[in-house]
């Protein structure tokens, strides 16, 4: 820049810039009094900034053409909302803006007696969501009405509208008429506890009546009452229970008036060796090792002539059905025959779930009766193989902390075999996943 300027020169320049000076010329390192000739407003640029590369004089005018580059087209954002999974109502507002839409789901638990629900999601929110821009379908809010309907099916019914999942909840039992309960709706229906205290077997009783329900279980208390909630150290009573001599328990009250037993050895929680031994040989099962404990799985030889295999069955299973060798099972799943790996997704639950069949059963389309969708199939020669298989893409999915999706809470059929969807985890990607397991689990062998 020279030493000299003309400042009609200076002046002119400025102009150019979109600025008018109204003050003399005060050299070109002050602020210069001047008129945006856009906004209207006085500012006070200094003169050897303006005339920068792609300055101006007015700096509110020129964050203004900035934030209009960088802002997105009303267009893309609509597209955006939607993959997201609602379509908005109005027009775009901004990215930080609530923006009033509709929910795309046919399911989406906002929906209550055919009125959609009034949602706002930003995009910003929508840009950051792993599934549902909708609050309803991401399970961050519930609609009152639905919260209302859902504690009275839950056996108490509100008194005052509905304020927030993790508050008090002014309710009357429909069971036993009380009306000094305030249970909250996460307690009631998301955890799935119980709304009145009497009726669920919470409430402390006096240690008179607490004894008389443990006498009444088949236990004798051993020590004063510690709680309803508390373990409480008692003797079984009962001349037929196959534990020790002592037979010293631990129950809860509460558990005894769930219409648990209060013996664990009564109850066939605990077994001894001996006797396990020989459910498991009256089950047609040959125990290789000693026993493991009633929910481990036993390593055993089929002990029929025809089979022989060697099978890992858990005592409680042998227990509940009877028999212990797959293989040789009637019903079910069979190890033998042709099988499929199959992936299904729910678009409500936004979770994978991977599960074998044999050929020619109904289960996956069991599975579609209960919204799943079938994503695809892996065809192969013997069940064994597609077990393998399954058991080690559970392995990886819980590798990689992906964990079963349950159904507000409450667990269904097959939900420990279920991983969460997103953006990043789709369906595509864990079948690739089984894929690449199918190649090294069963390389080299003639099953899948």
């Amino acid at each position: 820049m020279p030493r000299y300027l003309d400042p009609d020169v200076a002046k002119a320049n400025m102009i150019s810039k979109g600025v008018w000076p109204v003050s003399i010329w005060p050299t070109g390192a002050k602020p210069w009094l001047s008129v945006c000739m856009e906004c209207g407003e006085f500012v006070h640029p200094i003169y050897r900034n303006v005339m920068r590369p792609g300055r101006g004089g007015c700096d509110p005018c020129g964050r203004a053409r900035a934030a209009a580059r960088r802002r997105l087209s009303a267009e893309a954002a609509v597209e955006e909302m939607r993959a997201a999974g609602v379509e908005p109502v109005s027009s775009y507002p901004g990215v930080d803006v609530p923006w009033p839409s509709l929910c795309l789901s046919a399911v989406c638990p906002g929906l209550w007696q055919g009125e959609p629900a009034d949602i706002r999601p930003r995009l910003a929110d929508a840009r950051r969501s792993k599934g549902s821009a909708c609050k309803y379908c991401a399970r961050g809010a519930v609609r009152p009405e639905r919260a209302a309907f859902e504690m009275v099916r839950h056996g108490v019914e509100p008194q005052e509208p509905y304020r927030g999942a993790g508050k008090p909840w002014p309710c009357v039992c429909l069971r036993c008429g009380a009306d000094d309960i305030a249970p909250s709706y996460a307690n009631v229906v998301l955890s799935q506890q119980g709304g009145c205290r009497r009726c669920g077997g919470r409430m402390r009783v006096p240690e008179q009546q607490a004894v008389s329900e443990m006498l009444a279980a088949g236990a004798q208390p051993l020590e004063p009452y510690p709680g309803v909630n508390a373990r409480w150290r008692s003797r079984c009573l009962s001349p037929q229970c196959p534990g020790p001599a002592g037979r010293t328990i631990f129950p809860r009250l509460t558990w005894i008036r769930r219409g648990s037993q209060a013996c664990k050895w009564c109850a066939g929680v605990v077994i001894s060796a001996d006797v396990a031994h020989a459910t498991m040989v009256a089950a047609g099962l040959e125990p290789l090792v000693s026993y493991p404990g009633v929910r481990e799985r036993w390593k055993c030889r089929c002990m029929n002539p025809s089979c022989g295999a060697v099978v890992f069955p858990t005592l409680g299973s042998v227990n509940n059905r009877g028999t212990g060798c797959g293989q040789c099972a009637v019903s079910g799943f069979r190890p033998g025959e042709p099988a499929l790996v199959y992936l299904l997704h729910h678009e409500r639950l936004q979770a994978a779930k991977v599960g074998i069949c044999n050929v020619g059963t109904g289960r996956i389309e069991r599975h579609k009766r209960r919204g799943w969708q079938l994503h695809a199939t892996l065809a192969c020669a013997v069940g064994r193989d597609a077990l393998r298989l399954e058991r080690e893409v559970l392995a990886e999915w819980r590798a990689q902390d992906l964990k079963p999706v349950r159904d507000g809470g409450r667990g269904y059929d097959g939900w420990t075999e279920t991983a969460p969807l997103s953006s990043t985890v789709t369906t595509q990607v864990l079948w690739s996943g089984v894929l690449q397991l199918e190649s090294l689990v069963i390389k080299g062998s003639r099953g899948c």
